[in-house]
Parts: C-alpha cells; structure tokens; sequence
C-alpha cells in the first residue's frame, strides 16, 4: 500500500512540477540555434582558449581544462579539478555554457565534492536495498523507502543550489568576458545577451524539473520494485 501511495505522489509532483514551472519543450527548441549569432561567437578564440581566459577573470588558474570532441555535453569533474568541453563550435551559447563550468570550478569545494560522493552513495544504497527486495530479505519497504526520499531530497537541494548558482551567474560571467575582448559591437552584444536571458528564463525551471525527475526515477523503480 505505502509503495503504491509513493508512486502516485511522485508522479503527481513530477506533473505539478511541470505545471508550475511552465515547461514547454516547443519553446526551448528555437533556441537552439540561431546563425547570426552563431557569426558573432564564431568570433571569440577557441573554447579551451575562452575558458583559460575566463578562468583567469575568476583567478583560479589550477583548473585543468579539455575539449572532448565525441560529446555535446561540458562537464566541470570536481574530483579531478577538470572542465571538459563538448564540441561545440558552432553553437551561439558556447560562451554562456563555458562561464556555466567555470563557475562550477568556484563554488564551494565541500559543496561540490559532497554532491558527487553523495550520488554514489545513493546509487549503492538504491542496487542493495533493491537486491535485498527482490530476494525478499526486506519484507517491510517502508522504512528503505523514507530513507530513499530523504537522501534524494538532500541530494535534490544540494544539487539544485549548485546548479542553479552557476546558471545565474555565468550570463553575467559571459556579458564580462564578452565586453573584454571587444570584438563585437555594441548591438551584436546586447543581441546576444538578450538570447542568453532567454535561454535562461526557460533553462533554470527547465533544470530544476529535470534534477527533480532524475532524483525521483530511483524512487518510482524501487516503488515498482516492491510492488512486484
């Protein structure tokens, strides 16, 4: 019965969720690309160059820094104090997404570490209490389960706060940087910008969502898990 009740709530909140931020995928996708912006960045150095730079503007020059040319998504691995940059050329949001993983590098370094060893810990929490489900070695689920949603929802504020920290700031982190160089003008600038605000406006609630469902997906399957 508790499994049954932790389904319905998760999946109502996952909806909520969507409802009350606004979600709307059609929205997100023109953003994707844009060509004339895209000439305006084509501009700028290379992005390895872009990001020795901007962390520079940020005085942490202990970053290593590498461009992974077989993936479109950039990582900052804080275990390993490294930005890994996707391949992404031609994208007009390359400056914002590189001040995004630059300013990953300065948060909180407890902070940082902490999401990471703590997500593991709840990977292998979620494999052994699932084993020892299956082989019915845990009649009652309840108890696995509460612990479950309270390690997600930690792991949910922490992640959340990081995420949503270097969102905010690396629109202001580009318009920095942007302005340093000098080599568009004025308008292609505030063009720009402005594209970046909106990918932001529709990014934050759109990462907050996403964190939310992949924080509840563990919960829904061991739910299921015990339902069986």
């Amino acid at each position: 019965m508790e499994a049954i009740v932790v389904v319905a709530l998760m999946l109502v909140s996952i909806v909520l969720f969507k409802f009350i931020f606004k979600i709307d995928f059609k929205k997100i996708e023109p953003l994707k690309e844009n060509k004339e912006l895209e000439e305006f960045t084509d501009k700028f150095p290379e992005n390895v160059q872009v990001a020795k730079e901007m962390l520079e503007m940020l005085e942490n020059s202990k970053v290593k820094i590498e461009e992974a040319k077989n993936t479109q998504t950039s990582l900052y691995i804080a275990v390993t104090d490294k930005i890994s940059i996707a391949d992404m050329k031609n994208n007009y949001a390359r400056i914002q997404t590189i001040a995004h993983e630059c300013l990953h590098s300065v948060q909180d370094r407890r902070l940082l570490l902490f999401n990471f060893i703590f997500s593991n810990i709840i990977i292998l929490y979620w494999v052994i209490i699932a084993i020892l489900t299956i082989t019915k070695v845990i009649q009652n689920t309840f108890i696995p389960m509460f612990v479950l949603l309270l390690l997600t929802t930690i792991k949910f504020a922490v992640r959340g706060f990081l995420e949503i920290d270097a969102m905010t700031k690396s629109r202001y982190l580009a318009e920095k940087y942007i302005k340093s160089k000098n080599i568009i003008t004025e308008k292609e600038t505030e063009q720009l910008l402005e594209r970046y605000d909106e990918i932001n406006k529709l990014g934050v609630p759109f990462t907050i969502v996403h964190i939310l469902v992949g924080s509840f997906a563990g919960i829904l399957m061991y739910a299921i898990i015990s339902l069986l």
